[in-house]
């Protein structure tokens, strides 16, 4: 059996329980009325964010189901489902993974009625998806016990500061991907490189894992980083405040060169085929993405909105963050078409 299906089908599988309790309404997805029930899968629901939008939603109409996973369980469930699709919304996924989707013709064109505010490099989903909350995936250095500018790419950590930074346990983490991402697209090399990377970059991302630290489950990283056990670490935008108010430290970002991975959360209306109605899930989307909407949520859950009318909304901290760093160039087609046999590679013949 195709690897990808399999895991799909297991996700789909372990999911089930969960699915069936919350989809309490499937007689009512054929309609786009007002009042429909809407089936919502997202990996961006934890830590009050589902009851929120839930109770927001509400007010305007909208009857939600949920399906709460991780981003990889999401993505498979949707992949498994793809012959009769369950989902009427799909939000929270990266730009890789929506193009997987959109791949398999898994969404409907719709473009949203907030599209014209948001930058345009933003706008990849070529009208089937559009994103909501940005985020930046970049180095950080404790200043207490190292000096950031002896650290000007992810290169430099195996000889500056060997055994005192953070590398991934496994390949499965969306913020540890894109750590190691982080360093093989400085190497792409289409025509020549295995997997499309140049063997240099193979090299730079081994002499990273042997030379840094395995963070152990019965360890906290942050507790590391706050008593420089770790000068160095690396971490995501979002959680950024959140991180230094409970530990105590710092963050000093580091922004090499070619800038920093940078990947926005996106949000698509599921194709449920020619027959079925799609108002209510476009409503639904044209409602979620406006800067009304992303405000409250960034004011609530922190963040950053790439929908531009509510970028001030995002916190402080969140705003020096983004002034601090630039998003890297990344294409996410060709990041899409690849990742999984890098992850393997890296699992196979990396990770020890």
């Amino acid at each position: 059996m195709n690897k990808k299906l399999a895991l799909g089908l297991l996700s789909a599988s372990t999911l089930l329980i969960a699915a069936c309790s919350n989809n309490d309404s499937d007689d009512s997805q054929g309609s786009g009325e007002e009042g429909t029930t809407l089936n919502v899968y997202s990996n961006s629901l934890a830590r009050g964010r589902q009851e929120w939008i839930e109770e927001q939603a509400a007010e305007e109409g909208f009857n939600l189901s949920f399906v709460d996973a991780g981003g990889g369980d999401i993505l498979n469930r949707a992949l498994a489902e793809a012959g009769s699709p369950q989902a009427d919304i799909i939000f929270g996924l990266d730009e890789s993974m929506f193009f997987e989707l959109k791949g398999e013709d898994m969404f409907v064109e719709h473009v949203p009625e907030w599209a014209d505010e948001i930058p345009e490099d933003a706008l990849v989903g070529d009208g089937y998806f559009h994103p909501l909350i940005e985020q930046r995936i970049f180095m950080i250095a404790n200043e207490e016990y190292t000096d950031a500018d002896e650290i000007s790419n992810w290169q430099d950590l195996a000889e500056n500061v060997e055994g005192q930074y953070r590398v991934p346990s496994d390949t499965g983490g969306g913020t540890d991907q894109k750590a190691m991402l982080s360093i093989l697209l400085q190497y792409v090399d289409e025509e020549n490189g295995e997997l499309g990377i140049a063997q240099e970059g193979w090299d730079e991302l081994k002499a990273f894992f042997e030379n840094g630290y395995t963070v152990p489950e019965s360890e906290d990283f942050h507790e590391l980083f706050n008593d420089g056990d770790l000068v160095i670490n690396y971490f995501y935008s979002g959680g950024i405040e959140e991180a230094e108010e409970n530990y105590g430290f710092k963050a000093t970002p580091i922004n090499p060169e070619q800038g920093v991975i940078t990947m926005r959360e996106q949000i698509g209306a599921v194709n449920k085929g020619d027959d079925h109605n799609y108002d209510e899930a476009k409503r639904f989307i044209d409602w979620f993405g406006s800067a009304e909407v992303q405000s409250g949520f960034v004011e609530e859950f922190g963040g950053l909105p790439v929908n531009e009318e509510a970028y001030d909304s995002a916190p402080e901290r969140i705003q020096e963050v983004v002034e601090q760093t630039e998003p890297m160039d990344v294409d996410w087609e060709f990041v899409q078409a690849n990742l999984s046999d890098w992850m393997e590679k890296i699992e196979l013949e990396i990770i020890q």
